[in-house]
């Protein structure tokens, strides 16, 4: 009740439009489909083309999330054709698994630019109508990385910690600023998922922390988002015992992130090979199967 402002809403799932971002495949495909059998209204934002045959429910929009004019001359279009979306999922994501000294500045500002900033444009853009009929709901999806910030994963695990800053400064501004109590507000922390974006990843916490697949994390949200109210999502469930590790003494923390080697063998897929281009449509990958993914 605390976290709803004690205060109730009904959704008419007939007629709410569900905007999510990096929908075309991954976790944010899972999440089309399941909220396309269920005959609800999705708008989809992504560079990358849709990888699967969607029904006229789905509206799909080309957009580089990184560019808030891009973002803002979407919204627009979306606005006319569609209608206002009152759910917002905020799941586009990448990495680049790079050292802090391989890394380039364009690879620090592509994981942030992606993984933070867009969170900024597409609520920036579509907030105001949530907040003039006091209804709807903002989904952040961040990752147990925002707890835990390991090597070859600092900008990853930096852009995901700002996220969530971004999710608890959200609920505090419609509760204190903006007079919106029963705009909802949804966080989410998956845990390793097994996406192209991953892949090499070695957790080897197989029994505590078991690698999820992207329908198990699409399904967690989906079934919080028609909920209707606030709250935060953790899949697995047992995850959650790495948040407490922000209070631990400084000298259990350091020894947890310096002995992680999980990202030795990484080798996962980029959705944009130079990240240090423009920002146009000629930079996103013609292979379908690397749409943008956000996994933990």
């Amino acid at each position: 009740m605390v976290s709803n402002n004690w205060v109730s809403d009904k959704y008419d799932w007939e007629k709410e439009i569900v905007l999510i971002t990096g929908g075309s495949g991954g976790i944010g495909g899972c999440m089309v489909r399941l909220f396309d059998e269920l005959g609800v209204k999705v708008v989809v934002l992504d560079i990358q083309p849709m990888a699967f045959t969607t029904s006229g429910r789905i509206s799909y929009y080309h957009c580089d999330l990184r560019s808030p004019e891009s973002v803002n001359a979407v919204a627009d279009r979306i606005r006319t054709e569609v209608g206002h979306p009152t759910v917002i999922i905020n799941n586009a994501g990448v990495v680049r698994g790079k050292t802090i000294l391989d890394s380039e500045p364009s690879d620090i500002r592509f994981t942030f630019d992606v993984n933070t900033f867009a969170a900024f444009w597409v609520t920036k853009a579509f907030l105001p109508n949530l907040i003039a009929r006091d209804h709807g709901m903002i989904v952040t999806v961040t990752s147990t990385a925002s707890w835990l910030a390991i090597p070859n994963l600092t900008d990853y695990c930096g852009s995901k910690a700002a996220s969530l800053a971004f999710h608890e400064g959200l609920a505090a501004e419609l509760k204190s600023k903006y007079n919106a109590p029963k705009v909802r507000t949804v966080v989410v922390h998956p845990g390793h998922t097994a996406t192209p974006l991953f892949e090499g990843y070695n957790q080897d916490t197989a029994f505590l922390m078991p690698e999820q697949q992207p329908e198990s994390i699409a399904e967690a949200v989906v079934k919080k988002v028609l909920s209707g109210r606030s709250g935060s999502v953790i899949v697995p469930q047992t995850v959650g015992m790495l948040s407490p590790l922000r209070a631990m003494p400084e000298w259990y923390g350091r020894t947890v992130r310096s002995d992680a080697r999980i990202m030795s063998k990484w080798n996962g897929r980029q959705v944009i090979n130079d990240v240090s281009g423009p920002q146009d449509d000629k930079q996103a990958q013609s292979d379908e199967s690397e749409s943008v993914l956000l996994v933990p």
